[in-house]
């Protein structure tokens, strides 16, 4: 009887772990699509904001302005 349970208990276990080790994880389209919104959103991070009516070409809307304005940092130099 004890060798019977044994023997069930471990072709349950095996069998559960085969289960476990081939089923797929699959990402939704939502989770996709929010992944692409964060990386586009960290281009123009650095860039700043665009001032103004002039001759200079904006870099996010790509309008002529007058000043092009944004923050300095030392992580682009390493």
């Amino acid at each position: 009887m004890k060798k019977n349970l044994l023997l069930l208990l471990c072709i349950v276990a095996i069998l559960s772990t085969k289960y476990l080790a081939s089923h797929e994880k699959r990402q939704s389209a939502l989770l996709l699509y929010n992944i692409e919104a964060l990386a586009a959103n960290s281009e123009h991070a650095d860039i700043g904001h665009c001032y103004g009516t002039g001759t200079l070409d904006c870099p996010v809307s790509h309008d002529k302005v007058k000043y092009i304005a944004g923050g300095y940092s030392l992580e682009g130099l390493y």
